[in-house]
């Protein structure tokens, strides 16, 4: 599975919000989006999804241009974890993640879609609040339903919008640490991540944003202290903790 963005360039309104994005994701790929707000990071997630409809260019999975796919097919080929809403379902966990085979089911459920639940529940260690309601969840464990309800449709593409928003550091850590692991099993996942610091231990490339546009992509060799300045128009220092960068955000005030 191959995901190309060629030219992708959106406008809200006639503001221009993104332009002539172009960028290739291979098979297996943890990508963080990054960027500082209003890059238009949530809008590329949504063009990749679907929701929004480029203005100009092409998006293919394996060749294939998403235009030309319909929703069911397209929902087979990418799971969508938006940012947490304010609205929560009244579902159970397990009702909650076998929304995720709606794609697959024709007149019934039957024996596979509930096995297929069965196994993430068990894979993500969803056991103990199973026949919970999601309502009665911490952020960290809906984050984790619902990462588990797109796995549900068995997609070769994840796209998550800002998945550890609003959680504590332990919760951010374990919800990247599953993501981490879920790319072990060829998913291919592209997250747009608020924290450059957190993208950097668990993601295996990086697409920069900024105003719109594509500032840099690739591994761990563009991160680099002078393109996260540019990046985020602010001074950091640069340290290194287990071979991985880590930036600091430092004051003009002090």
């Amino acid at each position: 599975m191959s995901l190309a963005l060629e030219n992708i360039t959106f406008s809200y309104n006639s503001v221009p919000v993104l332009n002539t994005i172009t960028q290739e994701i291979k098979k297996g790929e943890f990508i963080g989006l990054v960027g500082p707000n209003g890059s238009g990071k949530s809008t590329l997630i949504k063009c990749i999804n679907g929701i929004l409809k480029p203005g100009e260019g092409k998006i293919k999975i394996d060749q294939a241009e998403l235009s030309a796919l319909n929703r069911i097919t397209l929902a087979k080929k990418i799971g969508y974890v938006p940012q947490e809403r304010a609205t929560l379902p009244q579902s159970t966990v397990f009702d909650t993640i076998l929304l995720g085979r709606k794609p697959y089911i024709k007149w019934k459920l039957n024996k596979a879609d509930k096995q297929i639940v069965i196994k993430i529940i068990k894979q993500l260690n969803l056991e103990s609040i199973a026949m919970k309601s999601v309502r009665a969840l911490s952020g960290g464990e809906r984050q984790k339903v619902f990462i588990a309800r797109a796995l549900a449709q068995e997609p070769d593409i994840l796209l998550l919008d800002e998945p550890t928003a609003n959680l504590d550091i332990n919760h951010q850590i374990e919800v990247m640490q599953l993501l981490h692991k879920i790319t072990k099993q060829n998913y291919t996942i592209i997250a747009a991540i608020h924290d450059i610091n957190l993208a950097i231990q668990f993601c295996s490339g990086f697409i920069m944003l900024k105003s719109g546009k594509l500032f840099a992509s690739g591994g761990k060799e563009i991160l680099k202290k002078k393109n996260i300045e540019s990046l985020y128009n602010a001074k950091v220092n640069m340290t290194e903790v287990n071979g991985n960068a880590f930036f600091i955000p430092v004051s003009n005030d002090l």
